[in-house]
């Protein structure tokens, strides 16, 4: 961390501290691993914004906020929030917040009113960072038509409730009737889409379902237990893979030239590991070989075909037995 980032968070932490209760310089210092001298800079750089007074007791000093000063803390509905902590927890303000989706003007509506609140020095530096800060756009599906769909899975999930769903399946021509066990609603960056993860009973099984593609939802009077080992950020790790569902596998993947150097500086898969590394010598290309555990499936032949031709399937056979057969047939149209 930056001297710079540590002294903004620093100066925000003790405006916090403050807001709670008086805080002597003594007990800032500690807390903050700095010097008491620190402190009383960073306790007269607040002053130019917030009424801060000091108050000396016996050789320590104390701090507190002037009688009568109103810390203004912006007034956050509770939707409001929701998209907050959902955006943090698992879209990163992308996804459901972009565009015209239904959470957009809730995202936009309480990062405003964070902005209103912040000091005018700091909203100046923010203004300035937006103009040199962006992101990629990512193609995006509108979900304003099923927000109630959504709102009612969340619940259910919250409240431990078993739905009857009809679903259109991706590769299905039929609609079919299946009880599921919500546990959790998710954004797929991959397929830029919002997926419900739920135990389907009549498969005995944890399954993952587009919540577009559910046609019908109906909340039914009966009670579930969620496993309580169930975790969506490791269900995913394990059996999700470049946006496809699948059963784990162990891959290992030999690369070589530049996409070698991508390989060791990517981490494409929180289980990935470096088995080998060569630099190259003379003629002899650097290599870079790493191995996975993800799920397999059209997620990982997807993403091995897409670097080619650098990339080997060392092994499992199967899997580069599936990789050769693709190209094959991919073949037929050229």
């Amino acid at each position: 961390m930056s001297y710079r980032t540590a002294l903004t968070e620093r100066l925000i932490k003790i405006l916090f501290n403050l807001v709670r209760r008086a805080h002597s310089r003594q007990e800032l210092a500690r807390e903050f691993g700095v010097d008491a001298k620190t402190i009383s800079r960073d306790i007269d750089a607040l002053s130019l914004e917030y009424p801060i007074e000091d108050k000396k007791v016996g050789r320590d000093v104390y701090y507190q906020f002037a009688d009568g000063f109103k810390f203004d803390f912006p007034k956050i509905e509770i939707e409001e929030l929701a998209v907050l902590l959902l955006a943090q927890e698992s879209i990163a303000g992308i996804g459901i917040t972009a565009g015209d989706s239904f959470y957009a003007a809730q995202a936009g509506s309480v990062l405003e009113k964070i902005r209103k609140s912040l000091p005018r020095s700091i909203k100046e530096k923010m203004d300035a960072l937006s103009r040199v800060y962006g992101s990629a756009i990512i193609p995006s599906k509108d979900f304003s038509a099923h927000s109630a769909t959504i709102d009612r899975l969340a619940s259910c999930a919250v409240r431990r409730k078993k739905v009857e769903i009809r679903y259109h399946g991706l590769n299905s021509d039929t609609l079919e009737s299946r009880v599921v066990d919500p546990y959790a609603v998710y954004f797929d960056p991959d397929g830029a889409t919002l997926k419900l993860a739920a135990f389907d009973t009549g498969k005995n099984r944890l399954s993952v379902f587009s919540i577009d593609r559910i046609i019908n939802l109906k909340e039914l009077n009966e009670r579930f237990v969620r496993a309580a080992d169930f975790q969506l950020s490791t269900y995913l790790n394990e059996n999700c893979f470049n946006g496809i569902h699948g059963e784990p596998v162990t891959v290992r993947l030999k690369v070589v030239g530049v996409t070698a150097r991508v390989f060791a500086e990517r981490r494409f898969h929180p289980s990935q590991k470096i088995i080998q590394s060569k630099q190259r010598r003379g003629a002899a290309p650097e290599t870079v070989t790493i191995e996975m555990r993800v799920a397999s499936g059209r997620g990982l032949i997807r993403f091995i075909l897409s670097h080619l031709p650098n990339i080997e399937v060392v092994s499992p056979k199967e899997v580069r037995d599936e990789v050769k057969k693709v190209i094959e047939a991919g073949l037929k149209f050229f």
